[in-house]
């Protein structure tokens, strides 16, 4: 009986201690109907059953073999790294996804294509996964179609891809600015013309030293993708850093209402124009309501664009609002030929444009019709050196600047005009901007008196030197919106500043910062 007790106590021992080598993850929950699957790169061993950390798969090519169901989890040896591609089966529903995690540590796993396969991760025709903790290389010498991670469908409707706290770098995609190009790079999401795309989630990723982009959205034809029948919804970009990149940072294509947020961009296009061609930090085409908010991008590089914003071809009521943007070569916004009313509001440019030589763009490319947009409670800062023109190429009655701070701490140029017209000006602070050039009734020329502009770093914390003195000449001089022309078709001019101080219309300011 004393040997049968000692045996039953050691199994209970070696149970509890397997138990805790488990270490299941935050994204693991509790009560999940489904399998865990263990992969352990140097002690597994795909004869097992991986169903034990003791017992766990060792390959890729076990993983792709495998048909995955609802509730399963598939967990990869923290630390552990992997040759080739992860080409996961199945799909999961809307009880229980399916995921992809680590266990055994906190160290990312490390999946690596060695460039020798287009995509590393690739979730292909299948729904609700949520891919956590990898680190994803497709390093190679010569320039291919590769990416980090394709979501792709051939034609069906696709929902509940979540991609968190992925570390992706080094992928030597396409530089080319044509869509071979365009669809390299980070994470890519691309279906064909009968595609639909729901829930997507990429959150809390790093995306570094890329060819060409960082993340992207995407149809093999997007004919029927027409204003008011977008097919991708519920996509969320948020919380990422993407940095280096040879192109843009994000494109976001084909959507409706999606939310590109608090990410922090920097050094994208970054690699020789000859080469990229035009490049932008974070734009979006042939999409509805697309909001760009919270972010901080800086160091765009090149003058051919170079912007931390684009509202391009058929964008249509695009958002651009509460972004801390700086020192971008190519400038602050730029609003293609057929975008049309977009709203920029409550964000602070610094330093934008010294490559490209202005802060907002209009330029024409398409049948000559010229952007819409409506920009209003900006805050714009140039040094003294900075010869960028604030607004140039085209911008006519279509383009509307209203309580916008306009701050060059030399002299400045507002504006090129296009045979001999230029954008509509209403209730704008000017300094060092001359009266007789710009036409604004309601204009103020004056010192704003901003705390401390142009001395500003990286980070929103550090921002604080664009508010406004107490004894500033400007406070609660702002026109209100019943005196903006144009289609302004959100239902309020926004809730708070840039600072997060609730606008109170009756002491309405001009600029991004409201007093108390």
């Amino acid at each position: 009986m004393k040997i049968k007790t000692f045996t039953l106590l050691m199994l209970c021992i070696q149970f509890s201690a397997m138990a805790c080598k488990k270490a299941p993850t935050s994204e693991i929950k509790e009560n999940r109907r489904g399998s865990t699957f263990y992969v352990d790169a140097k002690n597994g061993d795909d004869s097992n059953n991986g169903k034990i950390p003791a017992k766990a798969w060792k390959s890729l090519q076990k993983v792709n073999g495998y048909q995955f169901m609802a509730g399963d989890s598939l967990l990869f040896k923290a630390g552990d790294s992997w040759k080739g591609q992860l080409l996961p089966k199945g799909s999961g529903d809307a009880k229980n996804s399916i995921v992809i995690s680590i266990y055994n540590g906190t160290k990312k796993a490390l999946l690596d294509g060695e460039g020798k396969v287009s995509e590393v991760l690739k979730l292909e025709d299948v729904d609700y996964w949520e891919v956590n903790h990898l680190e994803i290389t497709n390093k190679a010498t010569t320039i291919g179609n590769r990416l980090g991670v394709l979501v792709k469908d051939n034609g069906a409707s696709r929902k509940h891809i979540h991609l968190k706290n992925l570390y992706i770098h080094d992928i030597m995609g396409d530089y080319s600015f044509e869509m071979k190009g365009k669809n390299t790079g980070g994470i890519g999401i691309i279906g064909t013309a009968e595609s639909k795309f729901d829930d997507i989630l990429i959150e809390d990723c790093e995306i570094a030293n890329v060819v060409r982009l960082g993340i992207f959205t995407n149809l093999t034809d997007g004919k029927k993708a027409v204003k008011g029948n977008r097919p991708i919804t519920n996509l969320v970009i948020r919380r990422n850093k993407i940095h280096h990149c040879a192109g843009d940072g994000v494109i976001v294509r084909y959507s409706y209402k999606a939310l590109v947020e608090h990410n922090e961009v920097w050094e994208t296009h970054n690699a020789d124009e000859e080469l990229v061609k035009y490049g932008v930090a974070l734009w979006c085409r042939s999409t509805d309501e697309t909001i760009f908010q919270y972010n901080e991008v800086y160091y765009t590089r090149g003058g051919k664009d170079g912007q931390a914003f684009d509202a391009d071809e058929d964008a249509y009521r695009t958002v651009i609002q509460y972004n801390y943007s700086h020192d971008n070569e190519g400038g602050f916004v730029l609003i293609t030929s057929t975008s049309e009313d977009a709203i920029i509001r409550h964000n602070i440019s610094v330093n934008d444009g010294i490559k490209g030589l202005h802060v907002f763009d209009f330029p024409v490319w398409a049948n000559h019709v010229r952007g819409t947009a409506i920009a209003h409670n900006n805050t714009v800062v140039l040094n003294k050196a900075h010869e960028a023109v604030v607004i140039a190429d085209e911008a006519l009655t279509t383009s509307r600047f209203y309580n916008n701070i306009f701050y060059h701490e030399g002299q400045g140029e507002l504006v090129v005009k296009s045979a001999g017209q230029t954008a509509v000006f209403n209730g704008n602070v000017y300094l060092g901007y001359e009266k007789f050039y710009v036409k604004d009734d309601k204009g103020i020329f004056a010192d704003p008196q901003l705390v401390n502009p142009l001395n500003y770093s990286k980070g929103f914390a550090t921002a604080t030197g664009f508010k406004l003195k107490s004894t500033s000449p400007i406070l609660n001089k702002a026109i209100a919106k019943s005196e903006m022309e144009g289609n302004y078709w959100l239902p309020d001019i926004g809730t708070k500043d840039f600072f997060g101080t609730t606008l109170n219309l009756a002491k309405f300011t001009p600029g991004a910062y409201q007093s108390k």
